[in-house]
């Protein structure tokens, strides 16, 4: 394999693997430029979308390559993304030799995962705060938590069976506009409105919605329109979701 092919590799990989913990495409086709242009490789053209990443160059002794990636469904995690943007910028600042390339893209992407525990306590507090923000009684507080803590292992399970975020959203919400409804009948919960609203931020997908405004604003126009329209359906699924709920178990809407 000649440094050409091991560059590309590591380009291509990185990039899919930025954008996988949540980075922006604009951001992640800079970087991408900027990790060629270090190894003066010319003619580097990269095309990218939300699942895809295409890249060619041509090496400096006149040898083309191109590489392709599919790129999983999106899912935040900001201290894998601050290690590969620090090993790009060591990258592109120190050129190390290619062949080293994917063990330092290995050993960025090792990265301690919080506990379950930490994990659940910190939606635990968001949707109490929230809860409290809304008005909500500390009954609906407490079924608030409950969903919410069910919401996590369902939503993870889903994602491990690699559903669309459309659908994962829709039956998300669906289970957490029932159980609401049912908190309400059985007199658990007051609000059933604060409750499915508090859940609901759960599945908001914020940091794309900002993404696809980047994106627009800094000239990628057909990239953030394309993520844009995704949040909004996935927004919409988001209704949807507790829509069907309503309809299947409310009658009336106890709020």
């Amino acid at each position: 394999m000649n440094n050409l092919e091991y560059i590309l590799d590591f380009t291509v990989n990185l990039g899919c693997k930025m954008m996988a913990v949540g980075a922006n495409l604009e951001r992640v086709e800079d970087t991408m430029y900027r990790v060629c242009r270090s190894y003066h490789l010319c003619d580097v053209s990269i095309f990218s979308l939300s699942s895809i990443i295409i890249i060619s160059a041509k090496s400096p002794d006149n040898f083309s390559g191109t590489r392709q990636i599919n790129v999983p469904p999106s899912s935040n995690h900001l201290e894998k993304l601050n290690r590969f943007n620090q090993l790009s910028r060591q990258v592109c600042a120190q050129t190390p030799p290619p062949d080293t390339l994917a063990e330092l893209l290995a050993d960025a992407e090792t990265v301690k995962d919080y506990s379950l525990a930490a994990i659940l306590a910190g939606y635990i507090i968001a949707m109490s705060s929230l809860t409290v923000i809304y008005n909500g009684t500390i009954s609906d507080l407490m079924c608030a938590n409950i969903n919410t803590m069910i919401l996590y292992f369902l939503m993870e399970y889903l994602d491990r069976r690699g559903l669309n975020s459309i659908v994962v959203n829709t039956v998300s919400m669906w289970v957490a506009g029932s159980l609401a409804l049912f908190y309400i009948k059985f007199g658990i919960g007051e609000n059933a409105f604060i409750i499915m609203i508090v859940n609901a931020m759960m599945a908001i997908p914020g940091t794309k919605l900002v993404n696809a405004v980047r994106n627009v604003l800094c000239g990628n126009e057909m990239n953030g329109i394309l993520e844009f329209l995704k949040v909004v359906l996935e927004s919409l699924a988001i209704v949807l979701g507790l829509i069907l709920s309503i309809y299947m178990f409310g009658g009336k809407i106890p709020w």
